[in-house]
């Protein structure tokens, strides 16, 4: 039996820009039926990535294939895309607007208004498909965004922060509609910062840190990688070092301490146990108004992996 090729495969992917942030080197797949998280913090290339992909910019190294073959305009049309800058015209109808992508993507008009009066429907905007997008609630708005990208029944979706500005009833509308997709034998890339919404919808990461690729693979493999170690609130920095190289430790700062008291983070050795290090700060006289153990997340994995942080950063 033939095995599927990749939806998408990037390879060694830059785009450089004068005075600003780019890609340097970002490597992903997206698999048949998935749904890939594409996580970085802001600036971290995640819509330079699918600007190349879609053809939008021009790569200064590295290679796109889409659908098994390198990508073309053809392969392009294949793909339902929301842009990170929403691209609606406020006095369009939703019905015209979704309808109007569907003929870029070579639909007949006639199929296109069809395929969006059902989408309209199916999200519970059937009474408004002829209503103007700037009467529209902003969630309302985003969600005929998405439409706008479904609407030529794609095989691939890239969605740059497809839940952007929807409330919860909206959003589990949206993701419903994503299921069906998925359902189907299509792929999703979901570009997101936010980490809890990759490790609740996605089933693959790829984490992307100042432009390039830091980690891709399934959620539990990324969430292994979390440190060991915890989270310490106190204001004796000197004696928090000495604390942790005591058992082969360091030490990280973090933002929002409490007052005159700065926030850490403490990774150990896998070995070293949380009283342990409780211990050793009592036995260095190391006062603390707070004390978390690192929970095995993808975010703290994401952290340790993306070392936003310059090295100079770490005490010890």
């Amino acid at each position: 039996m033939a095995i599927e090729p990749d939806l998408l495969r990037i390879s060694g992917l830059a785009r450089r820009f004068a005075g600003a942030n780019g890609i340097c080197d970002v490597s992903l797949t997206v698999p048949p039926g998935s749904v890939t998280g594409f996580i970085g913090v802001n600036g971290a290339g995640k819509s330079t990535t699918l600007r190349c992909v879609m053809g939008l910019l021009e790569p200064d190294a590295g290679e796109i294939q889409l659908f098994g073959a390198p990508a073309n305009a053809a392969a392009r049309r294949r793909i339902g895309f929301l842009p990170e800058e929403r691209g609606l015209f406020p006095h369009e109808r939703a019905r015209d607007a979704i309808a109007f992508h569907g003929r870029l993507k070579g639909m007949r008009r006639r199929d296109a208004l069809n395929a969006a009066d059902r989408l309209l429907e199916r999200i519970g905007l059937g009474a408004r498909t002829c209503d103007r997008l700037e009467s529209l609630s902003k969630g309302n708005a985003q969600r005929v965004q998405v439409l706008c990208a479904l609407v030529h029944d794609p095989q691939l979706l890239l969605l740059d922060e497809p839940l952007s500005g929807l409330d919860p009833i909206g959003q589990t509308g949206m993701l419903s509609l994503l299921a069906e997709f998925r359902g189907r034998g299509g792929a999703v890339l979901f570009s997101t910062h936010s980490m809890a919404a990759a490790e609740k919808h996605c089933d693959r990461v790829v984490m992307l840190s100042a432009g390039r690729t830091v980690f891709e693979g399934a959620l539990p493999d990324a969430a292994a990688l979390s440190p060991h170690g915890a989270e310490v609130v106190t204001s004796e920095i000197e004696g928090l070092v000495a604390a942790a190289r005591s058992l082969g430790g360091q030490v990280v700062p973090l933002p929002a301490g409490l007052g005159e008291a700065g926030r850490w983070r403490v990774v150990l050795p896998r070995n070293i146990t949380h009283p342990a290090l409780m211990r050793a700060l009592a036995e260095h006289g190391v006062p603390f108004f707070d004390f978390r153990p690192i929970e095995a997340s993808l975010e703290s994995a994401f952290w340790n992996l993306a070392e936003t942080r310059p090295r100079e950063s770490r005490v010890a």
